[in-house]
């Protein structure tokens, strides 16, 4: 199973990365470029989620209204929102497959960025790259200096960890549809449970960024430099197709432009 996975997906997107390191000669910027090539390769596969969840956000004016008017039957309720998620084509299931596919490029991408930073011998390196030109010498090492980092080790100053948690933290705001009316409807419906999903958003708004953290003070900071160009493309990403979701808001009493519909 390892040698299948080696072979279809971890040692191409591997080589990639060793492709471009060997044109710019600078590890921590090809982790950046390699970081904004994936995601942008991977954007076919994001965007269906994305849309799903703009859909979702349109929708949110009359879900409201469902839970102000059914907030004491919760069957009704759950029946009348299931009803609207037809009515729009709505799925809440349809974006597993892309998490899914996500995950094993994210775990392949984080796992490239690992053989580089780990000090893996020249032999191991070398066997995994596919043409000779980009193989390297075995009397040649990796430099894994950038700015005041050790790439192979965690941030000494907490620099990146702190920025991966920021962007994570706006990420996650930015897929939750602002809503003050829905936060009411909750507030008087007895036991405050008639809207699972906001409580699990709300939850993971909190739960995702301190993941980043207590995983930044382990992770050798080229992973957490791969983490927050990532997380940065992800938020860019998310504006352009939906706009700024939970985070509309902020930006109003900021002064920004007006929000993207």
């Amino acid at each position: 199973m390892t040698a299948i996975w080696d072979a279809a997906i971890l040692n191409p997107i591997f080589n990639v990365l060793v492709i471009i390191y060997a044109f710019i000669g600078n590890l921590g910027l090809a982790i950046i470029l390699f970081t904004i090539i994936v995601k942008a390769v991977m954007i076919p596969v994001t965007l269906p989620s994305i849309k799903m969840s703009k859909k979702q956000r349109d929708v949110q004016p009359e879900i409201e209204k469902i839970k102000e008017k059914y907030k004491h039957d919760q069957k009704k309720m759950a029946q009348m929102q299931m009803e609207l998620m037809r009515k729009h084509g709505i799925n809440p299931a349809s974006g597993c497959l892309t998490t899914i596919i996500t995950i094993v490029f994210m775990i392949a991408v984080y796992k490239s960025v690992i053989i580089m930073t780990n000090g893996s011998g020249i032999d191991d390196l070398n066997n995994r790259i596919y043409f000779q030109n980009f193989r390297i010498d075995s009397q040649e090492t990796i430099n894994t200096r950038f700015l005041y980092l050790d790439l192979a080790k965690p941030d000494p100053y907490l620099i990146i960890v702190i920025l991966s948690v920021i962007l994570q933290f706006l990420a996650t705001k930015m897929m939750m549809p602002y809503s003050k009316i829905s936060e009411k409807a909750v507030k008087k419906t007895p036991g405050k449970t008639d809207d699972i999903i906001q409580s699990m958003q709300k939850q993971n708004l909190y739960i995702m960024p301190l993941m980043f953290f207590f995983f930044g003070l382990t992770l050798p900071s080229g992973v957490m430099i791969y983490i927050a160009v990532s997380t940065l493309f992800q938020i860019v990403q998310t504006y352009f197709f939906t706009g700024w979701g939970g985070l509309e808001p902020w930006v109003k009493k900021l002064g920004f432009a007006k929000t993207k519909r």
